[in-house]
């Protein structure tokens, strides 16, 4: 498989295993890909519902962007905000 099409499988994975592992762990929530602030490789807006701390969500996403920059070296941003 060529170098190029590995890498994008790669990428697709992580993020997919990133939003499936957010999904289950606080369903309902929404995830949206964003413009990327500065040199990460994909930054998400992570919408939650009022009745969850913000803190505790953004703190497992932290853990979950840790486990992809690991497994992929793949650097993802979460940034966390309450619906509108």
């Amino acid at each position: 498989m060529p170098e190029t099409m590995a890498t994008q499988k790669s990428l697709a994975e992580a993020v997919t295993k990133f939003v499936d592992s957010l999904h289950h762990k606080y369903p309902g929530i929404k995830i949206e890909l964003i413009s990327k602030y500065e040199d990460e490789d994909f930054t998400f807006e992570i919408s939650i519902p009022k009745n969850l701390p913000i803190d505790q969500v953004e703190e497992t996403c932290h853990v979950e962007c840790i486990k992809a920059e690991d497994e992929y070296d793949l650097f993802i941003l979460p940034k966390v905000v309450y619906e509108q």
